[in-house]
């Protein structure tokens, strides 16, 4: 798979663990009956494992797409014409 669009999916799914995150953590301030306590702090860590797995990945794709790129100013090596 191509690195930009790892990075890419790997933020796109960081951001969105993020958001339901914050969502459980204020469905934690709002009363709720007993039945869904359980569901919400299971959802804000679920939300915030995958949130942390998903900084590593987007990390190692960083690495991987900073090693891929030729480096700058290097002279292109032509044959004589």
């Amino acid at each position: 798979m191509k690195t930009k669009l790892v990075l890419t999916i790997t933020v796109l799914i960081g951001v969105l663990a993020l958001v339901a995150g914050g969502y459980c953590f204020w469905l934690m301030n709002v009363p709720l009956s007993y039945k869904w306590v359980l569901a919400v702090i299971t959802g804000f860590l679920l939300a915030i494992f995958v949130f942390i797995i998903s900084l590593i990945t987007s990390f190692i794709a960083l690495m991987q797409l900073r090693r891929s790129l030729p480096p700058p100013n290097t002279p292109q090596i032509r044959p004589p014409a």
